[in-house]
């Protein structure tokens, strides 16, 4: 009980050096425990602003690009009256680079800019399969194989129980998130 009333009446203590204009490291030290938030250099309590709904990792991204990373292209003429099948076998790479962190960072930065990588953080491999595509009958087709990529940098944030932002770590990213296969007509 008299924890309690020390407390008290260390805040009261703080609370009536600062109005009065005195500081000491003693009061201000109180004041932080006591959860009246950080003071600053005019005196003045700043009270710090919850950016998420509780305690946890988030990322904040300044940038983040969507890219075609193209593996395989070629020109098909299909002078033909009749679809033709086209069969190759394409190389792909697959990877997921990220500055910090591994598999958590990875779905957290995923979840925020809605890219789910299709491997493994800090894996980076090339894929080799067969890939099927068909040519439209009387037409110069361009046929393409490959990943698309995203690229990421921002913030990775930790928050406190009230959501209130208590470290943050600059971080970049970036993975593939699924094949490419497709076909156009060609310029």
């Amino acid at each position: 009980m008299s924890l309690i009333k020390s407390k008290v009446c260390t805040s009261f203590l703080a609370i009536s050096l600062m109005v009065a204009g005195l500081s000491s490291a003693y009061a201000e030290d109180s004041v932080n425990e006591t959860s009246l938030g950080q003071i600053g250099d005019d005196g003045v309590s700043i009270m710090a602003e919850a950016e998420y709904p509780g305690a946890g990792t988030y990322y904040k991204p300044v940038s983040t690009e969507r890219i075609e990373d193209i593996a395989f292209e070629m020109d098909v003429l299909n002078v033909g009256a009749i679809s033709t099948t086209v069969v190759r076998s394409v190389a792909v790479r697959k990877f997921a680079q990220l500055s910090i962190g591994g598999e958590t960072e990875l779905g957290i930065m995923g979840q925020k800019v809605k890219a789910t990588a299709n491997v493994s953080a800090g894996v980076d491999q090339t894929v080799t399969t067969s890939v099927t595509w068909n040519v439209p009958p009387k037409s110069n087709y361009t046929i393409r194989a490959g990943s698309y990529v995203i690229k990421t940098n921002g913030y990775l944030e930790t928050a406190n129980s009230g959501g209130v932002v208590v470290s943050q770590k600059y971080t970049t990213g970036k993975w593939t998130t699924k094949d490419l296969v497709d076909g156009k007509p060609a310029k």
